[in-house]
């Protein structure tokens, strides 16, 4: 994701959740702004139970740009040294194995997740 979208998706998030704190302090109240738009204040907590779903996506979504491109770039600041391992005829298993031991992790979810993404980076290269 570029800089560009990220600072847009940040000023975006950013107003949902002005909107969306307005929103919890003023379920049901007759006056709220939100009356210009549906007039039963019923449905007040699902509109705003909505919007804070869509915060929540929108940062979650942003959060795993974030760790993929994190994995992504350090692979491609050490292209040399991989494509080096290649030649040496080392597997992409080995590779991945070998990146992952030293960022210090040898087990659990964490580890298969992002053994699964660095797999498919290197085969990409």
């Amino acid at each position: 994701m570029s800089s560009q979208v990220r600072k847009v998706l940040y000023f975006i998030l950013a107003f949902l959740m002005m909107v969306d704190f307005y929103l919890i302090f003023n379920a049901g109240n007759p006056n709220s702004f939100l009356r210009l738009l549906i007039k039963d204040p019923s449905y007040d907590i699902t509109v705003t139970v909505g919007l804070s779903i869509i915060i929540a996506l929108i940062s979650l979504s942003m959060i795993r740009d974030n760790d993929q491109n994190s994995v992504k770039n350090i692979l491609e600041r050490n292209s040399e040294h991989i494509a080096e391992l290649k030649k040496q005829n080392r597997s992409n298993e080995e590779i991945a194995d070998s990146f992952l031991k030293e960022m210090g992790s040898e087990k659990g979810l964490f580890h298969f997740l992002i053994k699964r993404r660095v797999l498919r980076y290197l085969s990409k290269m």
